[in-house]
């Protein structure tokens, strides 16, 4: 999960901030705000709970 994360956000990103020449802490910062803008976390927190529990209703409304 953690690889199709870091494939559709972090990498592009990184190319991104290292073509802007921003320092770490920077590229920290703009990979938290698009992991906030996509939720990203709740995304995986809810594929986590599915394969878990298939047998609960997500916040989606999905079993």
């Amino acid at each position: 999960m953690a690889d199709l994360v870091k494939d559709a956000i972090v990498l592009p990103w990184a190319f991104v901030c290292a073509q802007e020449g921003m320092k770490e802490q920077e590229f920290r910062q703009q990979i938290l705000q698009k992991f906030t803008e996509h939720q990203a976390l709740d995304w995986m927190f809810e594929q986590v709970k599915k394969q878990a529990r298939p047998d609960i209703i997500t916040k989606d409304g999905e079993l």
